[in-house]
């Protein structure tokens, strides 16, 4: 190359290599594609352009530019690269640089993503006349050529579509300079018109951020973490780490509109399960395309520059990060932050988190959160565990002359735990002393039996007073250490004749299977069906007993039905009712009336087909 054009910001490659075409004066499109390649071979791409190591050798001034500077710069893969794995962002890089490029387009998820490309380049006039001015030409933009930007992120104008193709173009070796393809009378769509400007303004500076700044790959795993946190913030995932997804999706949709989601191809049905959410969400598998992410950050109230900065230290914290303090009014390390370890559950009526703070002074309180001041820190929600050192003051006072307001404050809590927890003590120490009166009498009443091998009637005629104040104030002690008494065991030698039961029980089954089989309401015959239906048949002959009743089985094997067995049964049954009222029946129609599912459909669409067809008319 004996010249080369000026690098403009954000120009295509694309761009760049059409108006070297346009200086060159090459009147064949293949005579430019030797100048930059050395090959006649190689296609003339939009947007991810490969063998760039070729044109940086071929230079005026060789490798003046090098392949990872032109890839950074001029074409699309940074806006790709946060969102892939670290080992195949490489990956495309070399193939870019070195490569003829076939498999980069598969390898990027471009072929199978939803998201689809425009069908023309696009342009922002204002640009264009702009830039015809400061440099007497016009270029291709990279940002304007991504999916999902529709509109300027410089001049905020709606972005014209070119009539240069985006791919499949009829010459693939062809580089087409946007002086040809601008329309000059196009008149600019006034945004204040546009119903969804605000959202499609965050994605079109949200791409052009992602294009200028070379962000490293995030990691699929640190992003699917960094929005499972984000949406614990909002309450949109439980404490367990349960996405609720019948809240999320109909916010999200509400949040774009579906107008919107439908024109990018991100719109979520609220009852499918195994969306692009989903994936994104949960464990990852494959990369998603970055506008799915930026839908999603925007909703998360973030934007990718924050997510770049959050991404690896961001924790959900409901109660701040510990050490946490201790509420213990009694400690002498009252609201000092002691407390090493929180507990969270989730409260089952708001589903907000609920910390549970535990001291090694044996206080242990609770607080629903999340935390949104300072001060929430310094908050009991219950008192679960008061502790010794709270129970060892509780002592000291009671023995003191002071109100029971006055021991309250001391203690940190309401008079009336005060007198309570005082009441219940005192009580504990009548329970002690029931409890030794008690110890005594059951070692007692146990000494009683082991001497005296008899019934509990002889035994309680030897010590009745005893017997009686066991049962008033111990008896369920006492039921359970009666005296044991050996009772002589009667056995029974049943048989059976299976071979007779066999008989009875085929007959009742064969019958009952006709009834279910010829009845105008259609049931499909089962084992638990027949024995409803037989009365004294216990379901255990049909299930653990089958092999004893051969006669029986050989029934059940020939007329029991599978699922698909008995819609098999009804899909005939209908067609024979249809076809004495109609000449003509359709698919659907037979689809409808059987209630049959999606799934079901697709497997026996051509059983359908075949009965309609073999059913006499």
């Amino acid at each position: 190359m004996i010249l080369f054009p000026f690098l403009y910001e954000d120009e295509l490659l694309y761009s760049i290599l059409a108006r070297y075409h346009l200086y060159s004066g090459n009147e064949n499109t293949k005579t430019t594609m030797n100048d930059l390649y050395g090959s006649e071979t190689i296609c003339a791409s939009t947007i991810l352009p490969t063998s760039l190591k070729l044109i940086c050798e071929r230079l005026p001034t060789p490798n003046a530019y090098t392949s990872e500077y032109l890839i950074n710069r001029h074409t699309l893969l940074p806006y790709y690269a946060p969102f892939i794995p670290k080992e195949r962002y490489l990956e495309l890089m070399e193939i870019m640089s070195e490569s003829n490029g076939k498999s980069l387009f598969m390898k990027l998820g471009k072929t199978a993503s939803t998201v689809k490309s425009p069908d023309f380049l696009r342009y922002c006039l204002q640009c264009v006349e702009e830039e015809k001015v400061a440099n007497e030409e016009s270029y291709w933009h990279r940002v304007h050529q991504v999916e999902g930007v529709m509109i300027c992120p410089k001049h905020s104008s709606i972005l014209k579509e070119s009539n240069v193709m985006y791919s499949e173009r009829k010459n693939k070796h062809e580089f087409i300079s946007i002086k040809k393809s601008v329309h000059e009378n196009d008149s600019d769509v006034c945004r204040e018109h546009h119903s969804f400007f605000e959202h499609l303004k965050f994605i079109s500076d949200q791409t052009f951020y992602l294009l200028n700044n070379n962000i490293y790959p995030f990691g699929l795993e640190n992003l699917k973490n960094f929005y499972i946190i984000r949406l614990k913030q909002e309450g949109l995932v439980s404490v367990s780490g349960r996405i609720k997804w019948v809240d999320l999706i109909p916010k999200f949709n509400e949040f774009y509109g579906v107008t919107l989601l439908k024109k990018l191809n991100c719109y979520i049905s609220k009852d499918e399960e195994d969306t692009w959410l989903h994936k994104m969400l949960r464990k990852p598998r494959g990369s998603a395309h970055p506008l799915r992410h930026i839908l999603l950050l925007s909703f998360l109230g973030e934007t990718v520059s924050s997510l770049k900065d959050k991404i690896s230290n961001t924790t959900f914290e409901p109660f701040g990060s510990g050490p946490w303090p201790c509420l213990n009014k009694a400690a002498d390390h009252y609201k000092r932050s002691v407390i090493t370890k929180c507990f969270i559950t989730r409260d089952y009526k708001t589903s907000n988190p609920v910390g549970t703070f535990s001291c090694e002074c044996g206080f242990e309180y609770s607080r629903r959160g999340p935390d949104l001041y300072e001060n929430d820190r310094y908050k009991i929600g219950r008192i679960k565990s008061f502790g010794s050192v709270w129970e060892q003051k509780l002592q000291e006072l009671s023995k003191q002359e002071l109100s029971l307001r006055s021991k309250a404050i001391i203690l940190g809590v309401d008079p009336m735990t005060v007198k309570r927890k005082l009441s219940a003590n005192e009580q504990s120490n009548e329970d002690i002393k029931q409890d030794t009166c008690t110890q005594g009498y059951r070692r007692e009443w146990t000494d009683l039996i082991e001497n005296n091998k008899k019934t509990i009637t002889e035994i309680r005629s030897i010590n009745p007073k005893l017997y009686m104040w066991l049962y008033r104030n111990d008896k369920e002690w006492l039921l359970k250490h009666y005296p044991l008494v050996t009772k002589s065991k009667k056995t029974f030698n049943l048989r059976i004749d299976w071979e007779k039961r066999d008989e009875i029980i085929s007959m009742q089954v064969e019958t009952v299977i006709k009834e279910i089989i010829e009845a105008d309401e259609l049931k499909r015959v089962t084992k638990n069906e027949i024995g409803r239906r037989i009365k004294d048949l216990s379901l255990a002959s049909l299930y653990k007993n089958i092999d004893k009743l051969p006669r029986t089985k050989k029934l059940l094997d020939l007329y029991v039905e599978s699922i698909e067995q008995f819609q098999i049964r009804r899909i005939k049954h209908i067609v024979l009712n249809m076809k004495k009222t109609s000449v003509y029946i359709k698919e659907w129609e037979v689809v409808r009336q059987a209630g049959l599912k999606k799934k079901d459909v697709e497997k026996l669409n051509n059983i359908i087909k075949q009965v309609i067809e073999d059913v006499p008319k």
